[in-house]
């Protein structure tokens, strides 16, 4: 159960490797530490609506690109190659906006913008 003992105490437990792993570059990290909250993948499945508490997809189930059947639709995010991570979903989301307009265009746009003393 979520809130037992059992499973608070097994949680900090398996944190301890994150820990260790943070303390070989910064020795004293837990000392700068002002708040320490602890997932897990029940966390992931409350918060982030996760079936089983999962982190992004699989390789194999990632969409190729963010296309949909819908005009003018198109998706960006963490099940979208290139995948999970704020890299990853930057590059999506990049992707995403130049589906809708080529990159020639948008450089255009910021030119124009540019010139007009709005950026």
């Amino acid at each position: 159960k979520r809130n037992s003992p059992e499973y608070k105490q097994l949680k900090e437990q398996r944190s301890q490797a994150l820990w260790r792993a943070i303390e070989s570059v910064i020795p004293d990290v837990r000392e700068r530490v002002v708040m320490d909250l602890v997932g897990s993948p029940l966390t992931h499945e409350r918060f982030l609506r996760r079936p089983m508490g999962t982190y992004g997809s699989t390789t194999e189930d990632y969409l190729k690109d963010g296309s949909t059947p819908i005009p003018n639709l198109v998706l960006a995010g963490d099940q979208i190659f290139p995948g999970i991570g704020v890299p990853a979903v930057a590059i999506s989301g990049a992707s995403a906006a130049n589906a809708m307009v080529n990159p020639i265009q948008q450089w255009f746009c910021l030119n124009a913008l540019e010139k007009k003393g709005r950026i």
